[in-house]
């Protein structure tokens, strides 16, 4: 990649984060997403692990830690997409072009991340088919990770402002889905504090 290049993709990172720190969420997303298709367009054919794009052309300490805004991206755009479903769409567009242009990637955490927020978007869109294939895709990899069920259940009940009580039954069937697995401590104690929230709504 030339450093003419790189320097355009972080100068539209920057505008990006500095409409962020303004509040305009939306623009944020506009100019991350501008600065992704530059990367995915200019970045090696023959590179297919996104880890070692970094490595190899994200070493200057002026640029910004790509490995870090590709979270930030997907964080950016669940958050705009409360207010405009046009950024969840975006979101699964986005996250499904990084798989497809970075289907070697070793960052194995980016990637959970990834397949989980896939399956929250789908599901706040109610694509439930297309929320039910990517849980599955995310359980072939992640069989130990609870935040498969958490992001399931947690777009179920944000997708009315007041879920009804067969909404909470269904949130509460999934959440229970992860009580089996062998998560970290953390992560289950999270998943716990949900089940108890919602068995205590339904309790009255």
């Amino acid at each position: 990649m030339k450093k003419t290049v790189i320097r355009h993709i972080n100068q539209r990172i920057a505008e990006g984060y500095e409409k962020r720190n303004n509040g305009d969420t939306k623009a944020c997303c506009d100019h991350f997403l501008n600065a992704w298709k530059m990367l995915k367009e200019t970045a090696p054919k023959d590179v297919q692990d996104f880890s070692q794009l970094v490595e190899a052309y994200n070493k200057d300490e002026a640029d910004y830690d790509w490995g870090g805004w590709i979270w930030e991206i997907g964080e950016a755009l669940g958050t705009a997409g409360q207010d405009d479903s046009e950024c969840l769409a975006h979101r699964i567009e986005f996250i499904e072009a990084f798989k497809t242009r970075f289907p070697a990637t070793s960052d194995e955490e980016l990637l959970e991340f990834l397949q989980r927020s896939l399956i929250k978007t789908h599901y706040l869109m109610g694509n439930d088919e297309m929320g039910e294939q990517a849980v599955r895709d995310f359980y072939q990899q992640y069989d130990y990770s609870v935040w498969g069920y958490i992001e399931w259940a947690d777009a179920l009940l944000k997708r009315k402002p007041s879920p009804t009580e067969e909404t909470y039954q269904q949130v509460l069937a999934v959440y229970r889905k992860g009580v089996s697995l062998e998560d970290d401590e953390e992560f289950m104690d999270i998943l716990q504090r949900r089940i108890e929230k919602v068995e205590s709504i339904l309790a009255g």
